[in-house]
């Protein structure tokens, strides 16, 4: 399924939202970041796992005219902060949560995330948004889970090497100072 630019913002921008959970910020400050390119073994996690994952990922932040999250390599970078940043707790909630997601897609829809069709993987990951978004599910773990997810697939890829010198702008040594500038004349947020 090919999108363009503008598509891919506003289906991100509908997947947005939600405060930063704690271990993740924990976990890129240690260090955890991703590992550019599409051929990701898992170490932890299992394949049905790490295809779900990746599905996910790619879903948030798909290929444009940029690189999406799964060349900057982002599904490892989750995998690197479940197993590395987060604690046991943490850990667990995210592997139930994970479950979770998978059994609700397999409850309403007889298949499992992956097998689905991208639109339909879309409106199940929208729903998903809404429901966490919205508040009144805040029990919902499959919902709660894909805000997480969310917040790993957008910090893994703008602190990736694809994420902060392709997608936002990057000067190694930037100019002046300027405050207040319209956006249509920069034309992306800086990275730095």
């Amino acid at each position: 399924m090919s999108m363009d630019r503008r598509e891919a913002l506003r289906r991100s921008a509908l997947l947005m939202g939600g405060v930063i959970f704690a271990p993740s910020a924990i976990g890129v400050l240690n260090g955890c970041q991703a590992r550019p390119g599409v051929d990701w073994s898992p170490e932890h996690l299992d394949r049905s796992q790490a295809r779900l994952i990746t599905i996910l990922v790619d879903m948030i932040i798909p290929d444009t005219d940029t690189p999406g999250a799964v060349e900057a390599g982002v599904p490892a970078f989750v995998e690197e902060m479940i197993f590395v940043a987060y604690n046991e707790d943490a850990r667990q909630e995210f592997i139930s949560g994970l479950e979770a997601f998978e059994n609700s897609v397999l409850e309403e829809h007889g298949s499992s995330y992956a097998d689905l069709e991208p639109e339909v993987q879309f409106q199940v990951a929208d729903s998903q948004n809404r429901r966490a978004v919205g508040g009144e599910h805040t029990d919902d773990q499959a919902a709660q889970f894909f805000l997480v997810m969310k917040e790993l697939t957008v910090m893994g890829y703008f602190t990736s090497e694809i994420g902060a010198t392709q997608t936002l702008r990057y000067e190694k040594v930037p100019g002046r100072y300027d405050a207040c500038i319209p956006f249509d004349e920069v034309g992306k947020t800086w990275a730095t």
